[in-house]
C-alpha cells in the first residue's frame, strides 16, 4: 500500500514540475502583432467594351502602417484563367481592357503583398467584356500574305462606323490559314442541332468556317466539315457559299461540286446538284446566279456543253431549262449558248432579272436577261454589246446595280457603267494609281425595306489599294450610282484595310 502511494506522489511531483517548466518557457518569446490590411472600393463585377478602359481605385487601409507607404507593397491584377494574365502591377488599376469578349465573366483577383513579411492579402471580382457589335460591314481581306477579317461596326447615325481590326484574333475566333476566298451573312439552322443564329461564312483556300454571332460575339463557330452529311478527306473547303432567304444556301466546293442547304427540311450540305438524271458530273462554272426568291434555286453554266443549268427545289439534279411555250422564237437556246461564260448574277431590278455575260469565240460579248426562278425560265434580252461597251471583252471583274439595272464592270483602274435600257456606256469612276481588288453590290436578305440599310448597302463598293504597299493601304469606298445615268458620287470612304478581297453586310 505505501508502494502505491509512493507512485502516486511521483507521479504528482513530475506533472507539477511539467507545468511549472512550461509556465516558464511561456516567458522565452515575445509575440507581435501582425500588418493586417482591409481592401475596400472594388466592385463584385464590372462590365467593359473590349478596347474600352477600366479604372479601379481601391481602398487600402493598414494596421501598422496608418499612411500607406506603397513602397512597403507589391501589387498584382491578375486574371484567374491558364495563362494567369497579369493586367497590372500596380495599386490602382487604369487599363485598357484586350480581353476577348465572351458569354461567360472573367475572374480576377486583386492582389497586394507585404514585401519584408511575404504576407499577402487579396480581393476578388469579376470583369464581364463585352462588345458593343450591331450590324456592319464585314471586310475580308489580305495582309502580310494571311487571311484577316476586319469588321466595320455601326454605332448610331451621328458616329462614323467603329473598326475592328482582326475580329476574329480580338475575340478568340478561328484562325484563318491560307488566302482569303470570300464572306457572307446570312440567317442559318443548324441542320443538325437545329440552333439558329445570326451567321457569318468565311472561306479561304485552306478552310471554311461557319460563325454564329447570334449574342454579338465571333466566339462560336464550326468547320464546314462539321456541317456536312457526308465526310471528304482533306484539303477540303468552300470556294463560295451563297445564301437565299430562310436559311437556305448553295455551297461550291474545291471539288467542283454544288451542294445546298436546306435546314428546315434536314437537309445539310453534302447532297450535290450539279449532275443529270443519269448520274453524269456536269462541270460547271464557279460563277453561279442564286435564286432572289425564298424559293431554292440556281442557275447554273456548263462550261464544257456550253448550256445552262438550273436546280430547282424538291430535285436532286439539275437540268436544261424548260422555256415556256410562246408564239414568238427565244431569245436564245439555253441549251446550245455555244459561248464562254464570264460573269452572271441575279438581281432585284426591274423584274428580278439574272444578267449573265457570254463571249463568243470571235471577241465578241453578248449580255442575256433572263427572268428565272423555280417555275419560270423567259429569256427576256439577248443583246451583242460590244459595240456599245468596247472594253468590256477586257473585263476583270462585273457588278449589277440592284435598281436601275446597271452592268458596272472594271478595266484597269477604270470602272465603267453600262445601261442595257438604252446602250449607253461611260467611264464613272477613275481610280489612277491605286489597283482595284473588288466592286460589289450588296444584297441585302432581311432588312430590305430598311431605309438606314438602304443608304449604306445599295451603294457601289469599290475596294483599292496601293500596290506599293498593299498590306495596310486597303480602302473601301461607296459611292451612290444615281438613276438617269446621272454622275456617280463617292457618299463614304473606310481605310485601314489590306488587300480587300470580298465584303458583306452583317443585318441585325
Amino acid at each position: 500500500m505505501q508502494n502505491k502511494l509512493s507512485g502516486h506522489c511521483g507521479i504528482i511531483c513530475l506533472l507539477l514540475l511539467l507545468v511549472t517548466a512550461c509556465s516558464k518557457d511561456l516567458g522565452n518569446y515575445d509575440y507581435k502583432e501582425i500588418n493586417q490590411c482591409t481592401i475596400n472600393g472594388i466592385s463584385d463585377e464590372y462590365t467593359v467594351l473590349r478596347g474600352g478602359n477600366l479604372d479601379i481605385t481601391p481602398e487600402l487601409q493598414f494596421s501598422q502602417d496608418k499612411n500607406f507607404d506603397r513602397n512597403n507593397y507589391s501589387f498584382k491584377w491578375q486574371v484567374a484563367n491558364d495563362n494567369q494574365l497579369v493586367l497590372s502591377d500596380k495599386p490602382e488599376l487604369h487599363e485598357i481592357i484586350t480581353l476577348p469578349s465572351q458569354t461567360e465573366a472573367y475572374t480576377v483577383y486583386f492582389m497586394v503583398t507585404e514585401k519584408s513579411t511575404g504576407v499577402l492579402w487579396r480581393s476578388k471580382f469579376r470583369i464581364r467584356v463585352s462588345t458593343n457589335i450591331s450590324d456592319g460591314w464585314l471586310v475580308l481581306s489580305e495582309a502580310n500574305s494571311k487571311a484577316r477579317l476586319d469588321y466595320l461596326n455601326y454605332l448610331s447615325d451621328n458616329e462614323p462606323y467603329q473598326l475592328y481590326k482582326d475580329i476574329f484574333t480580338q475575340q478568340s475566333g478561328p484562325k484563318l490559314e491560307g488566302k482569303p476566298l470570300f464572306v457572307n451573312f446570312y440567317y442559318r439552322i443548324d441542320a443538325f442541332s437545329n440552333v439558329r443564329g445570326k451567321t457569318v461564312v468565311v472561306g479561304t483556300d485552306k478552310d471554311t468556317y461557319i460563325v454564329n454571332t447570334q449574342t454579338n460575339t465571333f466566339t462560336s463557330y464550326i468547320n464546314l466539315a462539321d456541317a456536312m452529311s457526308v465526310y471528304y478527306p482533306p484539303p477540303y473547303h468552300a470556294e463560295s457559299v451563297k445564301p437565299l432567304y430562310a436559311s437556305r444556301s448553295y455551297m461550291y466546293d474545291n471539288l467542283g461540286q454544288l451542294t445546298y442547304e436546306y435546314p428546315t427540311v434536314g437537309t445539310a450540305y453534302g447532297r450535290v446538284v450539279n449532275r443529270t438524271i443519269t448520274g453524269e458530273k456536269i462541270n460547271i462554272s464557279p460563277i453561279y446566279a442564286e435564286g432572289i426568291q425564298s424559293s431554292l434555286y440556281v442557275l447554273m453554266y456548263d462550261v464544257v456543253n456550253r448550256r445552262f443549268m438550273e436546280h430547282k427545289e424538291g430535285n436532286e439534279v439539275s437540268s436544261v431549262p424548260a422555256l415556256a411555250p410562246s408564239p414568238l422564237p427565244p431569245k436564245f437556246d439555253p441549251g446550245n449558248m455555244g459561248m464562254d461564260l464570264m460573269y452572271m448574277c441575279a438581281t432585284n431590278a426591274v423584274t428580278l432579272q439574272t444578267y449573265a455575260l457570254l463571249k463568243h469565240s470571235s471577241g465578241k460579248v453578248y449580255l442575256a436577261r433572263i427572268q428565272c426562278d423555280g417555275t419560270v425560265f423567259n429569256p427576256l434580252a439577248f443583246d451583242e454589246i460590244t459595240t456599245y461597251a468596247p472594253m468590256i471583252a477586257q473585263a476583270t471583274q462585273f457588278a449589277i446595280e440592284h435598281s436601275q439595272g446597271y452592268l458596272i464592270y472594271l478595266v484597269g483602274s477604270k470602272i465603267y457603267r453600262y445601261n442595257p435600257y438604252d446602250n449607253t456606256n461611260e467611264m464613272v469612276i477613275d481610280m489612277g494609281s491605286r489597283t482595284v481588288s473588288l466592286i460589289k453590290f450588296q444584297r441585302l436578305l432581311y432588312n430590305f425595306q430598311n431605309p438606314r440599310y438602304l443608304d449604306e448597302t445599295s451603294k457601289l463598293v469599290v475596294a483599292s489599294y496601293d500596290p506599293a504597299s498593299p498590306d495596310n493601304s486597303g480602302t473601301l469606298d461607296l459611292y451612290t450610282v444615281p438613276a438617269l445615268n446621272a454622275p456617280v458620287v463617292k457618299y463614304r470612304s473606310y481605310n485601314g484595310f489590306g488587300k480587300i478581297v470580298d465584303v458583306s453586310y452583317r443585318e441585325n
